[in-house]
């Protein structure tokens, strides 16, 4: 499904990374780990549509992204509050990606009095699953989750987990997990990647 062949990303005048390649085949769930400032938020921006590669391809089903129309790969951040506009209420939030379908809400447990809410007016983790819920629109393939629950306590990440990997397993999306959390991505993903050892033939963690 998505297929990432020697990928470099320069900036400030010295390569971030160089080199970078993985796979991600529909139903995987895989983790990233590696140090702060290495360049992992890039690459997942990256694989999101939002940086060009200066060298090497990203692919997905073997072709490259559509220029126009919804993006195959959806990026979930850290911080929602950061993510929406605190001008739009949650209504108008989810529309961004088409109306969702009421199963998708439900899935992600978003309530129905939430959608005439602000941002504001919800907690991290109710805004947080309001993001998910935006990202999964019915074009999305992957999902990139970049330290998606890591501000939130350890049920409310639970639950929110739980939520979103019911989602990508019923509509077999590959999920990219990116965290410095290895209890977490060891719960969670069915392979785990080290980011020192994405360079060329990447050495994985295969999970149980």
């Amino acid at each position: 499904m998505l297929e990432v062949d020697k990928v470099g990303i320069h900036l400030g005048g010295r390569w971030l990374f160089r080199d970078m390649s993985l796979t991600l085949e529909a139903g995987e769930v895989v983790g990233i780990s590696g140090d702060s400032g290495v360049g992992k938020s890039t690459l997942a921006r990256m694989l999101a549509g939002h940086l060009a590669p200066d060298e090497g391809e990203v692919r997905y089903g073997g072709r490259p992204a559509a220029r126009r129309g919804p993006h195959p790969a959806q990026l979930v951040l850290q911080h929602p509050e950061r993510a929406v506009n605190p001008r739009w209420r949650i209504r108008r939030i989810l529309a961004e990606a088409g109306a969702p379908e009421p199963s998708l809400l439900e899935a992600l447990q978003i309530a129905p009095s939430w959608l005439d809410r602000w941002p504001s007016e919800l907690s991290g983790g109710e805004l947080q699953r309001v993001c998910i819920a935006r990202a999964l629109g019915p074009a999305t393939r992957v999902l990139i989750a970049d330290e998606m629950t890591a501000m939130l306590d350890a049920l409310t990440q639970a639950g929110i987990w739980r939520a979103a990997l019911g989602v990508a397993q019923e509509r077999g999306l590959g999920v990219l997990a990116i965290s410095h959390d290895e209890a977490l991505l060891e719960r969670i993903c069915t392979r785990r990647l080290r980011w020192e050892e994405l360079r060329g033939d990447a050495t994985t963690v295969m999970m149980p």
